[in-house]
């Protein structure tokens, strides 16, 4: 090729893309338009077919190029805008395979970023059976251009060498690797920020349906499956509505991103419900709308994949006889639960009711006949009235044995939305926060799974939990409550108060009696109180456990309360119950029932763990400490500290009061990677205004606290400790960084320098959600402090703008409580004035809140 083909070729690489941008930037404007999913993914292929068949055209002559094949998504013609673009170059002979980087450069300099091989049939067999991802690739290949006998006979070659060879493995191959990659990203179908292509319910869900059923039934589309009879032409436009949906969404992500992108992230859920038309109703954000949509049309396509899947691995019927046994009006063969007739529960609807109690007790599955009759089965107010109905229902609650697995398929199946309506208003709903990883119903039914994985002896540790749960006199009441605790958030707000709504109504039409009834709603309208109590309140404050006690009334409530909190922090997500908030919870539950128990016994058992966590403290000190020494810190000591600090961390601290005399200020530092953060202790004689100062050093630093814990101790000893991480969450181990910190710190704290002044620099998390800042005063619950509650939204440097405003308002702060929810924190501060009085006055009350919230805003 000479210097004038060279410029010819790069004017038409110009044209090229002049003519792709052009052309994208018109599909793009038909997206925002209103455009449908297909549309847009139809004519973004097309566009792409265009110009590779212009490019292989141009170069093919006068002599030939290899044949140009679409593969993989291209290959299926499904292309977003952002979307891999692979090829693949079809060679007879070397000489053919010498030109394929000739139109490889012409794309590349027009800017096309495409995936490619070169291949010949023979190189195209070898690698296909040693490779299951080539496989299938090559098997949704594309002619775009070129030699077509030669696309014919490579098609015939993989057709009857690798397509269909060795069905039965490559079908195991695919449903096992779909089962790995679902796992991979969640699991659930329910993720509140989904990947939309490879997650659950996502668009590799079809995918791997279509590529089992074409080695099973060698068919080239899923619509082919309705001539064969796998699925209905209903099936087929319920599938193909939701995939639309899903093309245009990922079509959105891709656009709204730039780049290629499947996590539908809170931003981008708050930008695509706008653009796809959803507006706030009266109890809903358009945002939680758009979510709840999008988990409808994601389940659809899960149900179609499986349904599909599972016609393509059933086996054929074995001629050999298969015991068969009869259970009322159902059979069992083998381990599948079949109907006794096709009008069982036309007749008699209260008869599902009995196949999910057969499944339970009997562990068997339901044939897909029985499932189809379940979900077409309509359920009307009769069922729900009925007491012999309730009856089974309250059985099936009262055996915790399988009871998720039993209501998850009750859910799938349409019956449980079905026969209490008022779930159906938390199906796929996901409310528009950060901190529940789950939709409000898979959080239903992942806290139901906590309490049944807690009976079943799984989480040894949680012996309190359990005691307390084998102590239950009816446990149907507790998984009752869980079932219904949160059905108020299909309200914007007070979702515990509109959930007794609910459930009172749910209540009475199943008959509950008198105090299981008072029960339960007790535990919905409480349902986060003990949370609430032992993550932002000082436990050692004796009228904080007696106000509770009040509250709990008795030790059955206060049993299910500690349980119900448990099952609903555990299922928020994988990493929301911590060893820390199991420690507070499990004080609070332990004071609160020596409280009601009102024994010498349960005062006796109390002060026996305050003994028992002191000797543990004084074992491990001992050989580090003169014993005179060690009696005085000993004594020193609060009892809340002396409970919850570990013996090792204890020991650390006395040596840190050890150095103190000496040193006037002690600043130490340990990495928890496992944990995700870093630890600072500052051990100090206690002067006003010390919390305010560590916490500016540290937002100057650009360091995020998690949380903080301030104790002193009885002879003015203070000793604070902060749960730190970079502003991503991250854990900082940069060694120098932590180093510099204390070197400023301690000049900080002893008055050498000025607290440093976060400046405009320091980051701030990206992450969505909208927060409204409150400052409340509680003055009941302590009698020596004033506590003022705070709500806002997180941000690096929060609780320094917080405490820096209480210094300057000559506020002093003995403890706070530092709790975060996604990105909304709940500090709670135990303050007085520079007297040690609380603070009573309405007006400073209220000039206080204004210079807090001023900095909360």
């Amino acid at each position: 090729m000479d210097g004038s083909d060279l410029k010819i070729l790069h004017r038409r690489d110009a044209t090229i893309k002049a003519i792709l941008d052009e052309e994208s930037s018109v599909i793009k404007a038909a997206h925002f338009a209103g455009a449908s999913g297909s549309e847009v993914v139809q004519r973004r292929t097309g566009l792409i077919d265009r110009v590779l068949r212009d490019v292989h055209e141009r170069l093919s002559d006068p002599h030939p190029m290899p044949a140009l094949l679409a593969v993989g998504g291209y290959g299926r013609g499904e292309l977003n805008p952002f979307s891999d673009i692979d090829i693949m170059f079809l060679c007879r002979n070397e000489s053919e395979r010498q030109r394929s980087p000739e139109m490889l450069y012409a794309l590349w300099d027009s800017g096309m970023d495409v995936g490619y091989s070169v291949r010949t049939i023979d190189e195209c067999v070898d690698l296909a059976r040693s490779d299951i991802k080539i496989r299938t690739s090559l098997m949704e290949s594309r002619l775009i251009a070129g030699d077509t006998f030669l696309y014919e006979k490579f098609i015939k070659t993989m057709s009857s060498e690798i397509f269909y060879w060795r069905t039965e493995a490559f079908i195991a191959d695919k449903i096992s690797d779909r089962r790995t990659t679902r796992l991979k990203y969640g699991g659930s179908l329910y993720l509140r920020e989904p990947n939309t292509k490879e997650g659950a319910g996502g668009l590799r869900d079809f995918h791997t349906a279509l590529w089992v059923a074409s080695a099973r039934y060698r068919i080239h589309s899923l619509a082919d499956l309705i001539s064969i009879g796998t699925i209905t032409e209903g099936q087929y436009a319920v599938f193909s509505r939701s995939r639309n949906f899903l093309w245009k969404l990922r079509n959105e992500i891709h656009y709204i991103s730039g780049r290629k992108n499947d996590q539908l992230t809170f931003d981008l859920q708050e930008r695509a419900a706008r653009d796809f038309g959803y507006r706030d109703s009266a109890h809903l954000l358009a945002v939680e709308r758009f979510m709840k949509t999008y988990f409808l049309h994601a389940r659809n396509i899960t149900e179609f994949s499986n349904i599909v899947m599972d016609a393509v691995l059933r086996k054929p019927g074995r001629r050999f006889f298969t015991r068969t046994r009869n259970l009322g009006v159902f059979s069992v063969m083998g381990k599948t639960l079949i109907p006794s007739s096709e009008t069982l529960f036309l007749d008699n609807p209260a008869f599902i009711l009995d196949a999910f109690e057969v499944m339970q007790t009997q562990h068997v599955i339901f044939s897909d006949r029985l499932k189809a009759m379940i979900r077409e089965c309509r359920i009307n107010d009769g069922l729900r009235n009925s007491q012999s109905a309730a009856a089974r229902f309250i059985a099936l609650l009262d055996n915790p044995d399988g009871l998720y697995e039993t209501l998850s398929l009750m859910k799938e199946l349409r019956f449980l939305g079905r026969y209490i309506p008022e779930f159906r208003s938390v199906q796929s709903l996901a409310k528009h926060d950060t901190y529940h990883k789950y939709t409000v119903d898979e959080h239903i039914l992942f806290s139901i799974r906590s309490l049944q994985n807690l009976h079943g002896g799984r989480y040894p540790v949680l012996t309190t939990l359990l005691e307390a749960f084998k102590g239950l006199r009816h446990r149907w009441v507790l998984m009752l409550a869980a079932l219904l605790h949160d059905l108020g958030k299909a309200f914007r707000s007070g979702h515990e108060h509109r959930g007794v709504e609910l459930a009172d109504r749910i209540l009475a039409r199943l008959g509950i009696a008198a105090e299981e009834r008072w029960r339960i709603l007790f535990l919905i309208r409480n349902h986060l109180v003990m949370a609430s109590l032992s993550q932002r309140r000082e436990l050692t404050d004796r009228k904080v456990i007696a106000d509770f006690a009040r509250l709990v009334e008795d030790r059955e409530n206060l049993d299910m309360l500690y349980l119900l909190t448990y099952a609903d922090i555990s299922a928020v997500s994988p990493t929301a119950w911590t060893q820390w908030k199991a420690a507070l919870l499990q004080e609070l539950y332990l004071r609160t029932r020596g409280v009601l128990d009102q024994t010498a016994a349960a005062v006796e058992e109390e002060q026996a763990r305050l003994i028992a966590a002191s000797e543990r403290i004084r074992t491990a000190a001992e050989g580090t400490f003169a014993r005179q020494e060690l009696d005085a810190i000993m004594i020193s000591l609060p009892e809340e500290y002396i409970l919850h600090t570990p013996s090792k961390k204890a020991v650390e601290h006395m040596g840190m009061m050890q150095r103190l005399p000496h040193e006037g200020l002690v600043i130490q530092h340990r990495h928890y990677p496992e944990k995700g953060y870093t630890e600072l202790t500052v051990c100090a004689y206690d002067a006003y205004g010390m919390f305010y100062r560590t916490a500016g050093t540290l937002a100057a630093k650009n360091l995020n606290i998690l949380r903080a814990q301030v104790h002193t101790t009885k002879v003015g000893v203070m000793i604070d400790t902060l749960q730190i991480t970079d502003p991503d969450g991250n854990i900082c181990p940069h060694e120098e960084v932590w180093e510099s910190l204390k070197t400023e710190l301690k000049a900080v704290l002893t008055g050498q320098r000025p607290v440093p002044e976060p400046g405009p620099y320091l980051f701030q998390r990206a992450t969505p959600g909208t927060v409204t800042p409150s400052v409340e005063f509680e003055n009941h619950v302590s009698d020596a402090f004033t506590i003022i509650d705070i709500t806002a939204r997180d941000r690096v440097g929060l609780l320094y703008d917080v405490t820096k405003t209480l210094y300057m308002l000559n506020l002093d702060i003995a403890s706070a409580k530092i709790v975060t929810e996604g990105v909304r924190v709940m500090d709670s501060f135990y303050i007085t004035d520079l007297l040690r009085n609380k603070i009573t006055d309405t007006e400073r009350m209220s000039r206080i809140r204004e210079a807090v919230l001023k900095v909360l805003e």
